[in-house]
C-alpha cells in the first residue's frame, strides 16, 4: 500500500486531507483514484489506513479506516549527532540510512575538524521524508540546524545513555558489552565525529559531559559506517 505524509492540521476525526507535494505524488505520479486505499502518517507516531473519497486540484480527501501508533518504530529513542562530511553525497546517504534504521532526532555537528561549515537543511529534510516513506515508519525524524560540538555535548546528560565511538577506545569498551550493562535505556545519544576524528579537547569535554567512549571493533571505519554500525547495535539491542 502506498504511503503519504499529511500535516497534523489536515487530520480530523474521520478525515485526512492530502495537499502539496504529497498530493502531486498521489494524483500525478501514482495516479491514485477515488476508492483506492493508502497509508498516511502525520510524522508524529500516528499511522492511518485510509480510502480516497475525492481528488481535486488542491487537495485529496480521505476517510480514515484505522489508526495505529508507533508503527515500525524502535522501543528506544535514538538521537544521532554527527559531524558534516567533506562529501555531501556521503552525508545524504547517512541521513537516509539513519532514518531507515529508526533514529528519532538528527543533529548535524560542527566539530573542530569538520571541513564543511554549512548544511543544506531543506535537502536533509527531504531525504529523511523519503526514507520514512520507504521504510514504512510513522515518525519523521527531527533534524536540527547545524550545531556546535560544545552546545550539543552539554545536553548529553539528558539521555539515559550517551555514546561516543572513537578509534582510541580500548577494545574492552566494545559497544555490545557497554549495552549489556544498560538494560533499561529508553533514550540514547550517539555522537559521531568528522573524517579526521575528534580532538583531544573534544574527547575531554565529552567525557566530562557524561558521554561513554565505545569501540566498534578493531577496524577503522568511515564516519557514516561508524554511525550506521552504532545505530544498528543500539536499536537492535532493545
Amino acid at each position: 500500500m502506498d504511503y503519504f505524509l499529511a500535516s497534523v492540521e489536515d487530520i480530523f476525526e474521520s478525515t485526512i486531507v492530502v495537499r502539496g507535494d504529497e498530493l502531486r505524488h498521489l494524483s500525478r505520479v501514482l495516479r491514485k483514484k477515488v476508492g483506492d486505499r493508502i497509508l498516511v502518517t502525520d510524522g508524529n507516531d500516528r499511522m492511518f489506513e485510509a480510502v480516497i473519497r475525492s481528488i481535486h486540484r488542491d487537495e485529496a480527501a480521505c476517510e480514515i479506516l484505522q489508526t495505529q501508533l508507533r508503527v515500525n518504530e524502535p522501543k528506544i529513542e535514538v538521537t544521532l549527532a554527527v559531524s558534516l562530511l567533506k562529501n555531501p553525497a556521503r552525508y545524504d546517504f547517512l541521513i537516509e540510512k539513519a532514518t531507515e534504521l529508526g533514529v528519532r532526532t538528527i543533529i548535524p555537528l560542527l566539530c573542530e575538524r569538520t571541513i564543511p561549515k554549512h548544511e543544506k537543511h531543506e535537502r536533509l529534510l527531504k531525504i529523511a521524508l523519503a526514507a520514512v516513506k520507504q521504510s514504512g515508519r510513522s515518525y519523521l525524524p527531527k533534524i536540527f540546524i547545524l550545531t556546535s560540538f560544545e552546545a550539543m555535548v552539554h545536553a548529553a546528560r539528558e539521555y539515559d545513555l550517551s555514546l561516543i565511538p572513537h578509534e582510541r577506545t580500548e577494545q574492552s569498551q566494545y559497544i555490545g558489552s557497554v549495552l549489556k550493562h544498560h538494560p533499561k535505556v529508553r533514550s540514547a545519544l550517539i555522537v559521531i565525529g568528522p573524517e579526521g576524528g575528534f580532538t583531544d579537547r573534544e574527547l575531554v569535554i565529552a567525557s566530562e559531559s557524561g558521554c561513554v567512549p565505545i569501540s566498534l571493533g578493531p577496524r577503522r571505519l568511515r564516519s557514516e559506517t561508524a554511525a550506521i554500525s552504532a545505530i544498528s547495535c543500539v536499536v537492535g539491542g532493545w
